[in-house]
């Protein structure tokens, strides 16, 4: 901070001062060398003069008035007074203003580790988009948990996430986003990525838009470059990364796209369950061999079920909030 000058400094002891300027002093003589100097010559000059000024030469030899001399005496306690307020002022400013500091710190991160969580569950069938207090984003698919501090802690801001989330997040150095999902996480700095891990399916997918981040699991840690996708198998404990042609794929359910490529029937039933809030009852288990490869748009369970009869001799038959699921 630029040093206050003399004549404003002189203001704020004289009382005169702007409340900007007071505040602009008090904190260089509390955060600054120069200013707790300067406060220091400032106190011992004036209780030098305080002890050696001759209060005789102010009284005149011929007069002996009470009046005068209880003037003089009240302003010599009103010196002494300013001195010793002086004295308390340079202990007391530097930890009002630290502490002041220290609570508008805490308001905006988690100096103490007593901030609260906040869950978000998201229901089949829909989507929600959510900012974090630093500005970082995330948009969330169907039957999506995200659990988060109200406010982030001073060294990391960490999440929480069972399902499927698309992460913008603000570029924070000091404070890497970490998003946890059960014993793995996402650790970035500032980055664009497509999480799914939903805690019940076998598979963890992680693709990288932008920037970088780090996949760490209990065996190892990878680091992705835009384009890759990081598949972990939970039960193996196996990793593989792939760079993928249009990596933009992977997150189109943002824009209310589905995209399946060589994707198996059974997990082909969990999306549209997911994405329209519908159960499936497969009545023949030989049409679980069946994949698909589909990009569609179409908004509804009728007219998405209608393009994949199209692919393979698998037929659905919907029944309110049930669907059939048969060979032809």
């Amino acid at each position: 901070m630029n040093n206050p000058d003399k004549k404003t400094i002189d203001k704020v002891i004289e009382g005169t001062a702007t409340k900007e300027q007071a505040r602009e002093v008090a904190k260089w003589f509390s955060t600054t060398v120069e200013g707790q100097s300067y406060l220091s010559e400032l106190i011992s000059l004036d209780a030098h003069r305080l002890e050696t000024e001759d209060f005789s030469k102010l009284i005149p030899t011929n007069i002996h008035s009470k009046d005068m001399y209880d003037e003089i005496m009240r302003r010599i306690a009103v010196k002494h007074i300013r001195n010793t307020w002086m004295k308390v002022a340079a202990i007391l400013i530097p930890l009002f203003l630290i502490a002041g500091l220290a609570y508008y710190a805490n308001t905006q991160v988690d100096l103490f580790g007593g901030s609260e969580y906040t869950e978000i569950y998201v229901p089949k069938g829909e989507r929600q988009h959510i900012i974090f207090q630093d500005g970082s984003e995330a948009y969330l698919n169907s039957d999506t948990r995200l659990k988060y501090p109200t406010k982030f802690g001073i060294k990391n801001r960490k999440v929480s996430l069972n399902g499927e989330g698309y992460f913008k997040i603000s570029k924070n150095k000091k404070r890497p986003f970490i998003v946890q999902m059960e014993n793995t996480n996402v650790t970035v700095l500032g980055t664009m990525f497509n999480t799914k891990a939903y805690n019940e399916d076998n598979e963890m997918r992680i693709l990288l838009d932008e920037g970088s981040i780090v996949f760490n699991v209990p065996q190892n840690n990878y680091k992705l470059i835009p384009g890759q996708q990081a598949i972990y198998d939970k039960k193996s404990g196996k990793c593989t990364i792939y760079s993928l042609s249009k990596p933009a794929d992977e997150s189109a359910w943002r824009n209310d796209v589905i995209v399946f490529k060589d994707t198996p029937l059974s997990d082909v039933l969990k999306t549209l369950n997911r994405k329209f809030n519908v159960e499936f009852e497969v009545k023949n288990t030989q049409s679980i061999a069946y994949s698909y490869t589909l990009t569609t748009s179409q908004a509804s369970l009728e007219k998405v079920i209608s393009e994949l009869e199209k692919i393979a001799p698998v037929r659905f038959t919907i029944h309110q909030n049930k669907v059939d699921v048969f060979l032809k």
